[in-house]
């Protein structure tokens, strides 16, 4: 188990290093530690019997790709969706949540239920981040909350801090009047 916690503490330190690189713009090095802090945290997400989560974590891996990708070939902007889109994106993730407790029982998964909702609405929110929506912070805040107590309960106390950390930054992206984490240049 001490390979198991040195994973998730590389984890979450490489993940708070992408955010502290990403909010200071040094890109595209930040996505290294993205991708990398990806792979500790799967890693140790699949040895503590969080499935759905290890394939979260394959998800970010190649979102890091992405994401250095994206920064070399155009412009993200910041746009505003209507309702009716969240709403879809909402009914079409508690559909695929629904689907994915039962195979993930079978699977022998921990905690499948919330295994399966913090998975599936991450890439939901993950989603609306790339797509510019500011409404992603809303997503974020419920999807971070859920985390910190799936991981407390997994026996993964750095990974419940770093969702902890990701819920202050997720409140700080939603509202205008709280500016804990601004990067002035």
């Amino acid at each position: 188990m001490a390979m198991v916690r040195a994973a998730e503490v590389l984890g979450v330190l490489l993940n708070v290093a992408y955010t502290w690189l990403y909010l200071n713009g040094t890109l595209p090095m930040a996505y290294l530690f993205a991708a990398l802090g990806a792979m500790g945290m799967g890693w140790a997400c699949w040895r503590r019997n969080l499935q759905a989560e290890t394939l979260l974590h394959l998800f970010y891996f190649a979102m890091a790709g992405y994401g250095a990708w994206l920064f070399g070939t155009s412009e993200w902007m910041v746009e505003t969706h209507g309702w009716a889109p969240h709403l879809l994106s909402l009914a079409a993730g508690a559909g695929a949540w629904w689907l994915a407790i039962p195979w993930l029982t079978r699977r022998g998964s921990s905690m499948p239920q919330l295994d399966a909702f913090t998975t599936v609405f991450s890439v939901v929110g993950t989603w609306w981040m790339i797509q510019g929506d500011p409404t992603n912070w809303l997503y974020w805040m419920v999807i971070d909350v859920v985390s910190i107590y799936l991981y407390a309960k997994r026996g993964m106390p750095w990974g419940a801090l770093l969702f902890a950390l990701y819920t202050l930054l997720a409140i700080d992206g939603w509202f205008e009047e709280i500016s804990w984490f601004t990067v002035t240049g």
